[in-house]
């Protein structure tokens, strides 16, 4: 782990129709780093994903405080959606519990790639069809080429959750958010997953922000962990200090179940 700062998220606060969501949620993640924010459902983890990715619509939600990635002055929060477009999937890249959430069920999963890859600036046929292949290559897909030319209700939910990532990966993003990405896969899917995205994270040096409410990985892949209840965070710190010794009643009885 590098002890270079790439996100700094402070004092974030997200409120909806006057009632308060997130209050006050600061942390710092390092390069390198595989940050787990925990908590049940409803804690607020996934939304304070959304808020990071720009992905909350702020005529609908109240935002305030600021999200800073390495290397960007502005406040992220703060963007217009044209600016968001530059830093997603480039700098920043989110993978979804549900593969629906991200693959049209009606194109194949070449057509979808592709269009990421366009939309990115990527023009050459050649260069597209070559990125398409190598990122289903590094995903263990023994046929990358079948996988491609298949729709996503042709593939198991599995292989679906493993395109989405390879979607994600497609620009080589400096910090992946993983939202619940194991949540629904069975046990030997949910390994797979998680051995592949060490790797790929060592690879390319990347950084990873894995959402969850399953403790039994977060033993298994953190670095650090932040502990989340009711919008707020109530522990922090690394892997060993949170499991071994927790300050919050909370956070024990999270480890206990």
């Amino acid at each position: 782990m590098n002890n270079q700062v790439l996100l700094d998220v402070s004092n974030l606060s997200i409120d909806l129709r006057g009632n308060r969501l997130i209050d006050g949620v600061t942390f710092q993640l390092h390069k390198e780093e595989v940050f787990c924010l925990v908590g049940e459902s409803g804690s607020g983890k996934s939304i304070t994903s959304r808020a990071i990715m720009g992905l909350l619509d702020k005529r609908k939600w109240g935002i305030s405080g600021s999200v800073h990635l390495e290397g960007k002055q502005s406040n992220l929060i703060e963007l217009a959606e044209k600016k968001w477009q530059t830093i997603r999937s480039k700098e920043m890249a989110l993978i979804y519990q549900n593969p629906s959430q991200a693959l049209h069920p009606f194109f194949k999963i070449r057509s979808q790639m592709t269009q990421m890859l366009k939309s990115k600036g990527v023009k050459d046929k050649e260069e597209i069809n070559n990125r398409i292949m190598q990122q289903l290559h590094e995903m263990n897909f023994a046929d990358p080429y079948q996988i491609a030319n298949s729709y996503p209700c042709q593939l198991s939910g599995g292989m679906n959750q493993r395109v989405m990532i390879a979607m994600a990966l497609l620009e080589r993003p400096r910090l992946l958010i993983a939202d619940e990405a194991t949540t629904g896969l069975d046990t030997i899917n949910q390994q797979l997953i998680i051995k592949q995205l060490l790797e790929l994270k060592k690879r390319y040096s990347m950084s990873i922000l894995f959402i969850t409410h399953d403790l039994r990985l977060v033993s298994q892949i953190a670095d650090h962990v932040v502990v989340m209840e009711r919008g707020k965070i109530v522990e922090s710190g690394p892997l060993a200090a949170v499991k071994n010794a927790p300050k919050s009643s909370y956070t024990k009885e999270l480890w206990e179940r």
